[in-house]
């Protein structure tokens, strides 16, 4: 069995772990938890706030896709 990467960051984030910080398209996005229902976005400067784990994987933020969408494809993911 192995996991998914869209998986593992999910986990992570709902673990409440400190920001997980990736990279898109060669460009820097965050997922910044404050509490368990209130997550900051962001990525190249744009900030958007959620609140819940279901919108932080599913809001199209990420250059108009959703990080569900994107995590096969995000690098240099620091846990």
């Amino acid at each position: 069995y192995s996991m998914t990467q869209s998986k593992m960051i999910r986990d992570y984030i709902d673990s409440g772990a400190s920001m997980l910080t990736f990279q898109y398209r060669g460009k820097e996005g965050h997922v910044d938890p404050y509490g368990p229902t209130e997550f900051l976005l962001w990525f190249e400067g744009e900030e958007r706030t959620v609140h819940s784990l279901d919108e932080v994987m599913n809001t199209p933020f990420w250059d108009g896709k959703s990080l569900a969408e994107i995590a096969e494809a995000v690098t240099d993911i620091t846990w």
